[in-house]
């Protein structure tokens, strides 16, 4: 049965490998909205096919945020729930690595994962000739892409960090690394709001919101570590 999570905005609709994956409110709202407009718009069979598809497209956002979850449990790390916004994903680990080269295999293993799915879904594509298929392997390439754009906190942004950790420190590669998320939020929001892509505007919103909390999340590092030392 559904329950409500422990997080005022969203529900459990699932436990998968002992992770909760729950759905925030905006989506279900998104859900409903898209669903009554494509009702109101189109016939019954292609409001049937476009779920279809969104269920499909929403099972992908699950396995990438599970493989950034398998990836931090294989060093140890738990992750507390994987919850689904409009725009996509997060795995809530409990802890970010400040090992190099365990935080690069966590980034990247989400993104592989949809690399995984696209080997899966295009052969198939191309022996049945069923386009959906086909939809879904373009569909998964566009999201491991997207989500290797060098914008922290997105994993390509994570990468970017462990990358600059080797030779900088963790301290002074996150500090870059939010400088330059913090840039592509802008661009984001000024792209989406030139094109009237909301989708644009709610990642660039998210990604400020997010930068100022890991913000803080490393001022308490910087802290901690300071205390150590003196």
């Amino acid at each position: 049965p559904r329950r409500r999570c422990d997080h005022v905005g969203c529900m459990r609709i699932a436990t998968i490998a002992q992770i909760p994956i729950r759905l925030h409110w905006s989506f279900l709202a998104l859900v409903v909205g898209y669903t009554a407009f494509s009702a109101w718009t189109t016939d019954l069979q292609t409001v049937g096919e476009s779920l279809l598809m969104g269920l499909a497209l929403f099972g992908s956002v699950v396995l990438h945020e599970l493989g950034h979850a398998m990836a931090a449990r294989y060093f140890g790390i738990r992750t507390r729930h994987i919850t689904l916004f409009p725009f996509g994903g997060i795995a809530a680990i409990e802890q970010i690595p400040q090992n190099p080269t365990q935080e690069f295999v966590i980034a990247v293993a989400g993104p592989l994962v949809n690399g995984m799915l696209v080997l899966l879904f295009l052969p198939f594509a191309l022996i049945t000739g069923w386009w959906t298929l086909g939809l879904l392997a373009v569909l998964n390439a566009i999201m491991g892409l997207f989500n290797l754009i060098p914008a922290y906190p997105m994993d390509g942004g994570r990468v970017l960090r462990a990358m600059l950790s080797v030779p900088f420190g963790y301290i002074r590669a996150s500090l870059a690394a939010m400088a330059i998320g913090r840039l592509f939020a802008l661009l984001f929001v000024v792209g989406g709001v030139a094109t009237w892509t909301p989708s644009l505007i709610l990642i660039g919103a998210f990604l400020f919101v997010a930068i100022g909390v890991e913000r803080r999340r490393l001022s308490y590092d910087i802290e901690l570590q300071e205390a150590m030392t003196a």
